[in-house]
């Protein structure tokens, strides 16, 4: 049993690795995983036969392995965020997506995708700070980062070039106007 849920769930990771999904596609068989491993340890003839009984420790290096990827993508998080949150995150993340396609011909995408995209970072923040943040969330915010940043050269602020060339000139003549104003001072008091 143990044999089969593994299999089971090495096959949905390896489906779902980019873009990364493991937490909602693969819950159900790491739960298979998880309950099948319980039952092993749960039972004294299992547990001294199949988990302990080999040098290697096969059945428990397997499930050390599982438990720790499940725990290092933060799946557990996802599992207790609401279906409401979720729901929102996807159609926040589809509507900016949307927006992206739509207005790729236009050049308008930092403009007309700016609300958008806020939205949905601010949504993530708060999952963020909440403790959701899975990896299925944190890649699929990633990926939309990195295409109104890098792809679309969204986000960045032009620079404002007048006040520091007009400070830079200021700059220059300070020392002109100061020998200028020594020497006018000199002249009224000599």
């Amino acid at each position: 049993a143990f044999a089969t849920a593994s299999t089971e769930f090495t096959k949905c990771l390896g489906k779902n690795t980019k873009p990364v999904k493991l937490c909602v596609s693969c819950y159900k068989q790491y739960t298979s995983v998880k309950e099948t491993y319980t039952n092993i340890t749960l039972s004294t003839n299992c547990t001294t036969v199949l988990r302990d009984s080999d040098n290697a420790m096969v059945i428990r290096r397997l499930w050390d392995a599982y438990s720790n990827m499940w725990g290092s993508a933060l799946c557990e998080s996802c599992s207790g965020l609401s279906s409401n949150r979720s729901v929102e995150f996807v159609n926040r993340t589809d509507t900016v997506n949307l927006c992206f396609d739509h207005n790729k011909k236009h050049g308008s995408i930092c403009s007309e995708c700016k609300d958008p995209y806020e939205a949905l970072l601010n949504l993530f923040k708060d999952l963020q700070q909440d403790g959701y943040a899975c990896a299925d969330l944190a890649d699929s915010m990633n990926s939309t980062a990195q295409a109104w940043s890098v792809k679309f050269e969204c986000g960045h602020n032009d620079v404002e070039y007048f006040p520091v060339i007009s400070l830079s000139v200021g700059m220059l003549f300070l020392p002109i106007l100061f020998y200028m104003g020594n020497g006018f001072l000199s002249k009224n008091f000599s």
